[in-house]
């Protein structure tokens, strides 16, 4: 797997994903073995998570896990497209997903549209912009595929994406989430039965030494 991996990376110039992201991202997938991956920004990184697949499949004979990767900009989806090597079509499907916003209680973010409807049990989070005119949001395709398929547990890494980061945290806690700085990469792990409708700023309450309290948040 290591020499796959250093082979790819000394003929691509292309990855915008930084190694230590990959490097998470892998150790994870060989840990967990997930059925469904869903990818927030095509990249070098999608034959990457690939590779990691191959390794699963030859060493679990019944293993057939999948990746959905999403693009959110056309130009880079027909590139992505037409790229794939062929030895990788049977793991990846490449989708076209344009933004859309997404607020949860006082926070503004960005999905990718489009998101087939499949039991993901991790994700990794590359995209899509999360920059508009009014400054920095966040990635939120994790959120969002923890609320509608209220999975167990959903597992999945950051590429940078401090500000998804940080949302994760204020609505898990502190433990739900490793970031690593000043590699700008992390690892997050979703599970609980959070009430999503039910967050709001009024679950906002402060003690007298000024500390914040989240009504369901577990400290």
């Amino acid at each position: 797997m290591q020499g796959e991996l250093k082979t790819y990376f000394q003929g691509s110039s292309t990855t915008g994903t930084q190694a230590i992201t990959l490097w998470i991202a892998v150790k994870t997938i060989l840990e967990i073995r997930p059925k469904w991956i869903l990818e927030c920004g095509t990249g070098a990184s999608t034959i990457v998570l690939s590779l990691a697949l191959n390794k699963l499949k030859s060493e679990y004979p019944d293993y057939q896990g999948k990746i959905v990767s999403l693009e959110s900009e056309e130009e880079w989806f027909k590139i992505a497209k037409a790229n794939l090597p062929d030895s990788h079509r049977e793991n990846i499907e490449i989708i076209y997903g344009p933004r859309e916003k997404y607020e949860i209680s006082m926070f503004r973010g960005y999905i990718h549209s489009n998101i087939p409807d499949h039991p993901y049990d991790f994700v990794f989070l590359d995209g899509p912009n999360f920059v508009d005119e009014f400054g920095t949001s966040f990635c939120a395709d994790a959120l969002q595929i923890f609320k509608n398929n209220r999975p167990e547990k959903l597992v999945g890494v950051f590429d940078g994406r401090a500000s998804s980061a940080f949302v994760m945290q204020t609505l898990f806690g502190r433990k739900a989430v490793k970031y690593f700085i000043p590699s700008m990469a992390g690892r997050f792990e979703l599970k609980g039965k959070y009430e999503f409708e039910k967050f709001a700023t009024t679950d906002f309450r402060n003690s007298v030494s000024g500390r914040v309290y989240l009504k369901n948040r577990k400290f």
